[in-house]
């Protein structure tokens, strides 16, 4: 049995060994998700790691010493980590363990650098990792999270005076037997059929999401509604450039630590988090196995961006291919921060007037009531 990320990476590992490769049969690789570790808190703890190799500390004692410091996610696994590396396996290979909690790429990262540069440089090379893809998720959650206040609030304000509000208010202008004012009464009718459309509404929401997520459960529905919200004005340049990045990223580390650029590309795919992006980048590594130039064939798929694209083809040229493509992250990471905020800055002005709007129109509608319903 061979274990390898896909059938052309399993050929390719048998030839290097003498074999010829009649048939190859795959099987599932085990499922590495349901224990999955915090990038922040998986970040910190290669850090810390690589210092401490770095510092001169055998890996056993390194390992010993970083589980008195380790985050609380990391010390579920060390026992099983620092065990099979008694048992002589390597740090990476006991990282890749599954159920280790510490995504594949990263593990690939460390085998590949212990292979060169040895385990010190490999755990700082897979900590820069962690922690680029560890801040751009905590960047992105920093700049949605007041959007998201201002939506929820909004809401709940409107569905208060929906829901509480406008009904006794209805209730009231009936028992002084008053006739409200047309504003009041547009409100009360809009009120009336948000109330009556909320539980079909909740419904077919509920029903569109259960199929929603069975339809992007499958390889094909997931590949396709990526490609769709890649197409998306504003949400898909983004979506594109984040991907990039984090494509980038993970083959630029697998390149520097001297994994072949087939490999570093079945890595950078999964690593993209975006099915049409990682197909893509799978069609252009076919290619590129045959022989085509990397640049090119990523153009072709347009796999990456056209300025990762750029990059790429530059550290052809000039053989810094692993260098470019760390600067290919680099810079895709960075613009599509300022993608996201330059949308926010939309968006939240957006919310306000809308929000503000409706509640204004409210109030000025019972207002309206209150004056018309006064005696004489």
């Amino acid at each position: 049995m061979l274990d390898a990320a896909g059938r052309s990476q399993a050929g390719e590992a048998l030839t290097a060994r003498g074999l010829l490769p009649v048939s190859l049969v795959g099987s599932e690789p085990p499922d590495r998700s349901t224990r999955a570790m915090p990038w922040a808190d998986l970040a910190l703890g290669l850090r810390l790691l690589a210092n401490l190799l770095l510092a001169g500390l055998p890996l056993d004692r390194a390992l010993a010493a970083f589980a008195e410091s380790a985050p609380e996610p990391w010390r579920r696994v060390l026992p099983g980590v620092a065990e099979r590396v008694r048992e002589g396996a390597s740090l990476g290979a006991a990282l890749s363990e599954p159920g280790s909690g510490v995504p594949e790429l990263i593990g690939a990262v460390v085998q590949a650098g212990e292979a060169g540069t040895g385990a010190a440089r490999a755990m700082e090379r897979a900590a820069a990792l962690a922690e680029s893809i560890a801040g751009t998720r905590a960047a992105l959650r920093q700049a949605l999270t007041y959007p998201a206040i201002l939506l929820v609030a909004g809401l709940a304000s409107l569905g208060f005076l929906v829901v509480v509000v406008l009904p006794r208010f209805a209730a009231l202008l009936a028992d002084l037997g008053q006739s409200p004012p047309a504003t009041t009464r547009l409100v009360l009718f809009g009120a009336e059929l948000a109330r009556a459309g909320l539980l079909p509404a909740a419904f077919v929401l509920a029903v569109g999401g259960v199929l929603w997520r069975s339809w992007t459960g499958s390889a094909t529905g997931r590949s396709r509604w990526h490609r769709l919200l890649l197409d998306v004005p504003l949400i898909g340049p983004a979506r594109r450039a984040l991907a990039t990045a984090r494509a980038a990223g993970a083959a630029g580390s697998l390149l520097e630590s001297g994994v072949t650029l087939p490999r570093a590309l079945q890595h950078a795919a999964a690593a993209s988090g975006d099915a049409a992006v990682a197909s893509a980048i799978l069609s252009a590594r076919d290619a590129i196995v045959q022989g085509e130039v990397a640049s090119r064939a990523l153009a072709r798929e347009t796999a990456l961006t056209p300025n990762a694209i750029r990059l790429v083809q530059t550290g052809e040229e000039t053989g810094r291919l692993g260098a470019m493509f760390l600067e290919a992250a680099r810079l895709e990471q960075a613009g599509a921060e300022r993608m996201v905020r330059s949308t926010v800055q939309f968006v939240e002005p957006g919310f306000i007037l809308v929000f503000g709007g409706l509640i204004a129109l409210v109030a000025t509608a019972l207002l309206q009531a209150l004056y018309a319903a006064r005696p004489g």
